[in-house]
């Protein structure tokens, strides 16, 4: 017993030595000592190319994990102040950005700046304190108390907890729309992106995803289409369009080719695509509140008593015996239209004008769209003047979409009735099995829900491969749901606010935006600035461990226009 006591106090003693020469427990921890501590605990790998901020210079202790850090995107490239001591409120913060949630305290600011939003709180903590497992209660007050050795311990502890899982998933309500956010799993730096088997919502891989959606309500919102073409050219990034039409929200919407959609596309009773077989589609009516969703496959022309003339091209020039249609809303001008076309001005179901394409104007009338045929097209249009009645019909694959004023062909289709679909639809593998983002629309039975995945980002959101997308589009409530444009086009903004992060690393131009408008809005034009977008902060411009691609048309496209 007298050793034993011996013992002990020699432990004691050594203890306090440690205690009065250790400056590890004398002083706060310092913005570099935390970064290390937070590195070793999330189990990075160091940079082969380390970048060091301005103020950290070769030979700092922790100057490895820091550079590697900045390199990854976790932290930001400018001044890092390595030596500043840490209080609750920026350990918080600096094991969020460590964790590669960065962009969720961005937004969560950015819904703080809304007016009848904000005043909430401190954006960190309240994310912190939101996010499952949720940050320790008794760190997310007093912002500016140093931060303690305990109180060090305490978020390392929950560090590793997220390590293993972590989500976050919100909904905002506004206007008859609900904004739905949801975030899961760490950075994942240098790490292969492996596609998981099955549900990739709870994985125990912890990859990071994140997923923003818009629902409607279609009984107080419109679903409106707006062509770049109104806005001076012909393709646009979102942001413009909402700074022009101020919707309530507003996603990009079905694949293109230049400025050009493909597949069926109508917009506002007007086709504007031509139809490819085998491929599914979304249609709409904001009068009546429908929606469809089924093979998005028609034929598009006029029934003449000599014949149904199909349009074979849209807002392009028809070859030899074609007739093409120029819509209303989208189109000014047929260029390049042969000497030997006929052209029909149309409007409001009457020919407004009747011309030859050696002496027409190519001008489409005022509100009015424009076909020109040639060779056996023209002749079974030759018949029709000014005045006369000329009705376009669609007879479509799926009878449904006679009811839409709107459709927009994509594919595949994901669910439908509460069950995942199968078919790929012809599309190629690299499309169906690859992690990509995702554009996705669909119902949960009574809201139209438009959603983004974000991708090809290691430190926000790996993306998701066909199959992984239905199971997020379960996990959304989507009873149906079908895929719609992806990669670097993925864009949603729901009140002004850019809600995800284009692959890009900036705003790809669309060719044309879906809106959620008020009900009953009319799509006129409010006003435009140019200004860059919110999200354009250099902390998120294409992060170096997200493999962003700035191709200026994705292969998410699945063929060109001949």
């Amino acid at each position: 017993m007298k050793d034993l006591n011996l013992g002990s106090r020699i432990i004691a003693v050594i203890v306090c030595l440690f205690i009065v020469f250790s400056p590890r427990l004398s002083a706060a921890l310092t913005r570099g000592e935390f970064t290390a501590l937070l590195f070793k605990e999330l189990e990075y790998s160091v940079a082969a190319k380390p970048y060091l901020p301005p103020d950290v210079k070769n030979g700092h202790p922790f100057a490895k994990q820091i550079g590697s850090a900045a390199r990854y995107g976790l932290i930001p490239k400018t001044a890092f102040d390595p030596d500043a001591e840490l209080d609750r409120h920026g350990a918080v913060r600096l094991a969020i950005s460590m964790m590669g949630w960065d962009f969720e305290v961005s937004l969560y600011e950015s819904l703080n700046s809304l007016p009848d939003l904000a005043g909430t709180g401190d954006s960190v903590f309240f994310l912190a304190a939101e996010m499952n497992p949720p940050a320790p209660s008794a760190l997310l007050i007093d912002g500016s108390t140093p931060l303690s050795d305990s109180g060090a311990a305490s978020i390392i502890k929950w560090v590793a907890n997220c390590r293993d899982f972590v989500s976050w998933n919100r909904v905002v309500s506004y206007g008859g729309t609900d904004f739905i956010i949801y975030r899961q799993g760490i950075a994942r730096p240098g790490v292969p992106n492996v596609p998981s088997v099955g549900n990739p919502i709870g994985s125990q891989k912890n990859d990071p995803l994140y997923v923003a959606a818009i629902g409607m309500d279609m009984n107080y919102t419109d679903a409106r289409v707006a062509w770049a073409v109104s806005l001076g050219s012909d393709r646009a990034a979102l942001s413009d369009f909402v700074r022009v039409y101020e919707p309530i929200g507003a996603v990009n919407g079905g694949f293109f080719s230049n400025s050009h959609p493909i597949g069926s596309m109508v917009f506002d009773g007007h086709p504007a695509g031509r139809p490819l077989a085998g491929r599914s589609a979304i249609g709409w009516n904001n009068k009546n509140g429908t929606f469809v969703f089924g093979p998005g496959f028609a034929r598009i022309g006029v029934k003449t008593p000599g014949g149904f003339v199909q349009f074979d091209r849209f807002n392009v020039p028809p070859q030899m015996n074609e007739a093409s249609f120029y819509s209303a809303g989208m189109m000014i001008a047929a260029a390049g239209t042969a000497l030997d076309a006929l052209e029909l001005a149309v409007k409001n179901g009457h020919v407004m004008e009747k011309r030859e394409g050696a002496w027409g104007n190519h001008f489409l009338p005022d509100g009015g769209s424009l076909i020109v045929a040639r060779g056996n097209s023209r002749a079974l249009l030759e018949n029709y003047n000014q005045g006369d009645p000329l009705t376009v019909s669609a007879e479509w694959d799926t009878r449904s979409f006679e009811l839409c004023d709107h459709v927009i062909q994509a594919g595949p289709m994901l669910t439908r009735n509460g069950q995942r679909v199968a078919d790929s639809e012809t599309f190629k593998t690299d499309i169906i099995d690859k992690r990509h983002p995702r554009t996705i629309v669909g119902t949960d039975g009574s809201r139209l829900i438009w959603a983004v995945v974000d991708g090809r980002n290691s430190i926000h959101s790996l993306g998701a491969t066909i199959d992984e997308t239905r199971w997020l589009a379960n996990a959304l409530g989507l009873s149906t749901a079908v895929n719609l444009d992806g990669g670097g086009s993925s864009e949603l903004i729901w009140r002004g606010i850019i809600a995800n992060i284009p692959s890009d690393g900036k705003e790809r131009p669309l060719p044309y935006a879906v809106l959620a408008m008020p009900k009953g809005a009319s799509l006129e034009r409010k006003s435009f600035e140019e200004a860059p977008p919110a999200y354009m902060d250099s902390a998120y411009e294409s992060p170096s461990g997200g493999g962003g691609e700035a191709a200026p048309m994705d292969t998410y496209n699945p063929y060109m226009d001949d």
